[in-house]
């Protein structure tokens, strides 16, 4: 029986905690892991033909630290950017179909994100032809409204946010790596490969929030071998020029919770006023406070 074959029952592999960190980064504290995605964002109607609204490509910086209590945090910076779908430019201005309107793209540029994996973290990766394992994790979000948890149809935030008091998504991820890397003592597993789906209401820059349309993220990505300068090129000219923080992982937390999402950005005064001005993102390093 090979060793990969030792760790299986019925083509099954448990998976602690210190697994899904080497999967998703490394358990060494001094290093940085990036991953690099591309994909596309659909729109979803019931009733209308699905559009797809965008290509995106994105990348993340990632750095895992280990509790006391045996967890690890895991400390990153991430940015995706939205595409043209026809000529894969960076778009800076978007035609909304539904309001028939151009409106600033405020592409993804969240610093810090936060997620802790519990020290009793378990899950269960099943055995590929080849010698590849893959696991799934599903992610429903609900949590108020960064822009207006009251919902208050006078807040100055509403033509954003909408009548949403708690906002919902559902983020899907399924990693896929080799069975030999997993078995090795190496700190990283470096061949990882990510599948990502995510479900969300539209985004606060289309002004539109209550239209009732579903946005559909599909993307695939992998770790990136060397740093950010091993990054396609539109993500490297993007962190040289504007978000030079994101060539490294942030190295502790400084808050609780999970950090920065794409609304609670939206949300900031200086971050909202820029979107109002026309100007472009995203925008030079911005704070890393919300």
């Amino acid at each position: 029986m090979s060793t990969a074959d030792s760790h299986d029952i019925a083509g099954m592999r448990p998976l602690n905690a210190t697994d899904l960190v080497r999967i998703r980064a490394s358990t060494d504290e001094s290093k940085s892991t990036v991953i690099e995605w591309q994909g596309q964002v659909l729109s979803y109607l019931p009733g209308e033909q699905p559009k797809v609204l965008f290509k995106v490509k994105g990348m993340s910086v990632t750095r895992a630290k280990k509790l006391e209590n045996g967890s690890y945090d895991l400390m990153t910076r991430e940015v995706q950017l939205y595409l043209d779908p026809s000529t894969e430019e960076v778009l800076h201005v978007w035609h909304n179909p539904w309001s028939d309107k151009d409106v600033t793209v405020v592409h993804v540029a969240n610093n810090p994100v936060y997620q802790n994996l519990p020290v009793a973290s378990a899950f269960e990766a099943r055995s590929q032809p080849g010698g590849n394992y893959t696991f799934q994790v599903s992610i429903p979000l609900a949590y108020p409204n960064p822009l207006n948890p009251s919902a208050d149809p006078e807040s100055s935030l509403y033509p954003y946010s909408g009548p949403q008091a708690l906002y919902s998504a559902i983020e899907s991820f399924t990693f896929s790596f080799p069975g030999m890397e997993l078995n090795d003592s190496a700190e990283s597993i470096p061949s990882t490969q990510v599948f990502w789906t995510r479900t969300s209401p539209l985004l606060p820059f289309m002004e539109t929030p209550a239209t009732n349309v579903t946005l559909l993220t599909i993307a695939n990505g992998a770790k990136v071998q060397g740093d950010w300068q091993n990054l396609s090129s539109v993500l490297r000219d993007v962190i040289e020029t504007q978000l030079p923080a994101y060539k490294d992982a942030p190295i502790s937390r400084d808050r609780p919770g999970g950090g920065v999402s794409s609304w609670s950005y939206f949300a900031r005064p200086e971050v909202l006023q820029a979107y109002k001005e026309g100007a472009t993102f995203p925008l030079p390093d911005p704070p890393v406070n919300p």
